[in-house]
């Protein structure tokens, strides 16, 4: 692996190299730069994607690109919601500033959709005439374009849309043809990709996108893993950011300035994952055309020389050993498990079906430390595996009898207790199968 970076950091070195000496005024590729920045999911548990956005509308328009170059597709259903004890405000890290004023938002509600992002990517002005701000990306050949999704995927290789109805999943395929028209009619120079969600490495890792297309993408981790939030369990219940869009984002705004301007997209790559690698929780894998990775990253996110005595230099690390650092995944659930309270009178119906959850967790995890960690009633992201689906199927067949599942807060406390027991996590430790502890509880 040293081998590996060094080598890569000797191709950086070169090519930045060379682009100074074609280059005098190495800010003006800020406005050579297009952004399309998306938060690919809805409702105030996935806050952290929408904040995710916001910071990085940030960084690019600190760095110098224009804002009629930066796309944004947003939901928007975080900044106001009525579980936000800060109306109009979204931290993305801490203490951190309200990333959410002043972002321009011009796709948002029942117009984040796959179908109006690959037209807006294409440039078909026409075909989103009427919908949102209708605005697209006009880039030339001398134009490099970013694209930032943060939300949920899966791992049969594509990530999501929250409101395309049933169509709602971008798949790998389908996003490497719209960057082959686009590259056959000549309409970029370079593309950059981060991609944030769960088995986000699924999206690519079976040569579907071609190397001969000038687009590197940036996955947060590998095919097979899940990826995660940051800063959770704060004064809210959602976590404030995701751990590789804090990562990336943390690092590309606090380099000092030479870095910035020159660091070349391999070494901002390697630095990155290692700050994510160090939480042991998900590895950031590259895909597409490396070529890319030597070029300067300031000619994807822009430049612009800042004051150094108002800098904050400080790049952090994230350390699952933090009280403010523990992670929630970024996988799918098709049931909204935050919709409102329906108000209805459910507390004894409640108490039966927490009994129920409770002797499945004890006859599933021997360890009490961990059974009460499983007990909490944190909502988490669902992740649909053989596991989920198999004890959800029997769940509902075997101990819905027993009371009515017909209310939200029963069927969050029932997705999350199973999700839990079907982590990949659990597996080592457990005494006995969901799937048999529902069978001994429910008989």
């Amino acid at each position: 692996m040293f081998l590996i970076s060094w080598i890569l950091s000797a191709f950086c070195i070169a090519t930045v190299f060379n682009a100074h000496i074609h280059e005098s005024d190495p800010s003006s590729s800020s406005k050579n730069i297009w952004a399309v920045l998306v938060a690919g999911s809805h409702g105030w548990l996935r806050y952290r994607h929408q904040s995710n956005v916001c910071h990085a509308y940030k960084i690019l328009r600190a760095n110098g690109i224009p804002k009629h170059r930066i796309i944004t597709f947003m939901y928007d259903d975080i900044a106001y919601n009525s579980k936000n004890p800060e109306p109009g405000v979204l931290r993305n890290e801490p203490n951190g500033t309200n990333v959410y004023e002043g972002v321009p938002i011009d796709y948002t509600g029942e117009d984040v959709r796959k179908d109006v992002f690959l037209n807006v990517l294409q440039g078909y002005k026409m075909k989103v005439k009427g919908i949102g701000s209708g605005r697209v990306v006009l880039s030339t050949n001398k134009d490099n374009i970013l694209i930032f999704h943060t939300g949920l995927g899966g791992e049969d290789g594509f990530v999501e849309f929250p409101n395309s109805g049933e169509d709602r999943n971008l798949r790998a395929e389908q996003l490497a043809s719209v960057f082959k028209h686009l590259h056959d009619r000549n309409s970029y120079k370079h593309i950059l990709m981060y991609l944030e969600s769960s088995h986000s490495g699924a999206m690519f890792d079976n040569h579907t996108l071609p190397h001969n297309l000038n687009v590197l993408a940036i996955s947060a981790g590998g095919p097979d893993e899940d990826t995660y939030g940051t800063f959770c369990n704060m004064d809210i219940d959602p976590c404030l950011a995701g751990l590789f869009s804090y990562a990336w984002m943390n690092y590309a705004e606090n380099n000092p300035d030479g870095l910035r301007q020159s660091q070349c997209v391999f070494d901002h790559f390697d630095n990155v994952r290692d700050i994510v690698s160090h939480t042991g929780k998900e590895h950031p894998q590259l895909y597409g055309d490396w070529n890319i990775g030597k070029l300067p990253i300031s000619q994807f996110i822009g430049y612009k020389n800042r004051n150094s005595s108002t800098l904050k230099t400080e790049i952090k690390l994230i350390s699952g050993a933090s009280k403010h650092d523990t992670f929630n995944k970024d996988t799918i659930i098709t049931d909204d498990a935050t919709v409102a309270d329906e108000h209805v009178h459910i507390e004894q119906k409640k108490n039966v079906m927490q009994t129920i959850l409770n002797n499945l967790v004890e006859l599933v995890i021997p360890n009490e430390h961990i059974r009460n960690t499983i007990l909490k009633q944190e909502p988490i992201d669902i992740h649909r595996n053989q596991c989920f689906e198999e004890s959800l199927l029997l769940f509902d067949a075997k101990c819905t009898n027993l009371q009515k599942d017909d209310n939200v807060k029963n069927r969050q406390e029932k997705f999350n207790i199973l999700a839990k027991l079907c982590d990949v996590g659990i597996m080592n430790i457990r005494q006995m199968t969901a799937v048999e502890a529902i069978e001994k509880t429910c008989a």
